[in-house]
């Protein structure tokens, strides 16, 4: 094999590798930069524990080191010491885990290519082996055919800019800018989902079908209405839709895991986004009464859903 000849063949992986960079970097901002990267944020950080601000910052630091790779791998700046073995390497950790995941027998969408491109964690690990061992080849076999140049300064500068353009660009408040709207005693801008929403006492949950950290919140309201069955309110879920289908398979298994069915809503992410995700993190428990909020609970962290802090709650009002 002469060496033009790998040296187009290691073109050619070069050009693949940076492709499917790009892709999973655009995946995770589909269908736009806020659904995209909240979905991910909830739906797959935070089944790894990753939530809050947290999962803000590390979602965007990772599409920023996504779209970094692609631009490096196209350009001749210390691809042998330093461009290719540190994809290698992030790689290799992203299959561990990966793997991790297949030995569990998770079978669901692991993210790599968000909703846009739905693949199982077993479908994620052939890829990621498969790109190590296209990545390994202009480090061995075809050595002669990749050449590089000195300039650290270069990679510094892109890496930088580009992580810093992701948290430019990328929403971190959610899809709405919207003022707060102002309900009157007796009525709800929750109405339009849940027509006795605003009248007494009610239970209004903002999960997603698939969160863990939903299921088990959804599990522990069931408990109270068994623990405290004429005291509990009413209890309604608005669900984000995952699946663009309603996600019936999703919302079935997950009134399973919790024991119980309440009546519920399916809203589509661009729908869901604007009154919740705009400073509020998976699972949203909200108890009203009368259509006003008298206590809020979301995320896993200071927020966190408390059982007796809203039992004192409900209890005010008997």
């Amino acid at each position: 094999m002469t060496t033009n000849t790998k040296k187009n063949i290691v073109w050619a992986i070069r050009i693949l590798v940076a492709a499917v960079f790009v892709l999973s970097a655009y995946a995770k901002l589909y269908p736009s930069a806020a659904m995209g990267i909240s979905s991910f944020e909830t739906k797959y950080l935070g089944s790894i524990g990753f939530d809050g601000a947290f999962a803000k910052v590390f979602s965007r630091l990772i599409i920023g080191l996504e779209f970094s790779i692609a631009i490096l791998i196209l350009m001749p700046f210390y691809l042998k010491k330093i461009v290719i073995p540190v994809t290698i390497g992030l790689l290799t950790v992203f299959s561990i885990h990966l793997m991790m995941q297949v030995f569990g027998g998770d079978a669901g969408n692991c993210g790599c290519f968000g909703e846009l491109i739905p693949m199982t964690p077993l479908q994620a690990l052939i890829k990621n082996l498969i790109t190590i061992g296209l990545l390994i080849l202009p480090l061995t076999k075809l050595k002669e055919g990749l050449t590089e140049k000195k300039n650290l300064h270069a990679i510094f500068h892109v890496g930088l800019l580009v992580s810093l353009l992701m948290f430019v660009f990328i929403p971190q408040g959610g899809a709405s800018n919207s003022e707060t709207v102002e309900v009157k005693s007796g009525e709800s801008e929750y109405s339009i989902y849940f027509e006795n929403i605003g009248k007494e006492n009610k239970i209004l949950c903002f999960f997603s079908p698939t969160c863990e950290h939903c299921m088990e919140t959804g599990k522990k309201l069931t408990e109270l209405k068994a623990k405290f069955p004429g005291m509990m309110p009413e209890i309604n879920i608005l669900f984000m839709d995952e699946a663009e289908n309603g996600s019936p398979e999703e919302i079935k298994a997950f009134f399973e895991f919790i024991g119980a069915e309440y009546s519920y809503k399916v809203l589509t992410i661009d729908e869901f986004i604007p009154i919740f995700w705009k400073d509020k993190n998976f699972p949203g428990v909200k108890y009203l009464y009368n259509g006003q909020e008298r206590v809020f609970f979301d995320g896993t962290e200071d927020n966190e859903f408390n059982a007796d802090k809203l039992m004192e709650e409900i209890k005010k009002e008997y």
